[in-house]
């Protein structure tokens, strides 16, 4: 199967690449199987494509890693920036949100 994958952010930065087409192998049909097949590139790829440390869309809408690929789809891939969850709504990765001051004790 054959991507048109978009980096932005840091992993853009620390790898050095914008934007490539790649061709996959089959078994590759999801985006965690595309962020796997490209961690097995080693070296920074392995630490930048972490299923934890990236979020990913296809064809200009974010999705979750479980999301299945078509051929031609274009992948944007960019790292987590925690504080940004109301756009990963559906991946199973967020945890709820909570309260995070505790309440007046004074008043």
């Amino acid at each position: 199967m054959k991507f048109e994958i978009v980096y932005f952010g840091k992993p853009r930065d620390n790898l050095n690449i914008s934007q490539e087409t790649v061709d996959v192998p089959e078994d590759s049909l999801t985006l965690s199987g595309l962020l796997a097949w490209l961690s097995l590139r080693g070296g920074a790829w392995a630490q930048e494509m972490d299923e934890d440390c990236v979020r990913c869309a296809v064809n200009q809408e974010f999705a979750g890693l479980a999301k299945p690929l078509n051929d031609n789809d274009e992948i944007a891939i960019t790292a987590h920036y925690h504080g940004c969850s109301e756009f990963w709504v559906d991946d199973p990765r967020l945890r709820p949100n909570h309260a995070r001051m505790k309440p007046n004790q004074w008043s």
